[in-house]
């Protein structure tokens, strides 16, 4: 009878474990999905203030190549027309390549984001001696 007792007492300890262990797991999962999000919201407002500044530079770097080429060639249009066609072939350009410079990069840091954290996380609770 009083192993019986032990063996209950036992799995009431086990069973009082497991629930915290859940509830430590719930909490991990909250505080890894709000690190991963603030992130990947970080990242993404870097670079959307990243390219409004490179915009406006572009926009008055082609206004100053067009108006320079205007005043060369002597003809204001002609220098707002081969500016033009510049941008337009460098579009091409990007647009030929969006999958190598740009969809697989954002690829490969969700990925990592996603799965390497983790695993990076193990290694670094392992060999790290604190």
């Amino acid at each position: 009878m009083f192993s019986n007792n032990n063996n209950i007492e036992s799995i009431g300890r086990i069973f009082l474990e497991f629930k915290k262990y859940i509830e430590l797991q719930k909490d991990y999962i909250k505080w890894d999905t709000a690190e991963k999000l603030t992130l990947i919201l970080s990242a993404l407002l870097i670079a959307i203030i990243l390219i409004l500044m490179g915009f406006i530079g572009l926009l008055f770097a082609t206004f100053a190549l067009a108006y320079y080429l205007g005043d060369t060639l002597h003809s204001l249009p002609l220098g707002f027309g081969i500016v033009a066609i510049t941008v337009f072939f460098i579009a091409l350009l990007f647009y030929f390549n969006r999958n190598r410079w740009v969809i697989q990069p954002l690829a490969r840091f969700m990925t990592k984001l996603f799965i390497n954290t983790s695993h990076d996380t193990k290694q670094q609770s392992t060999t790290d001696p604190q």
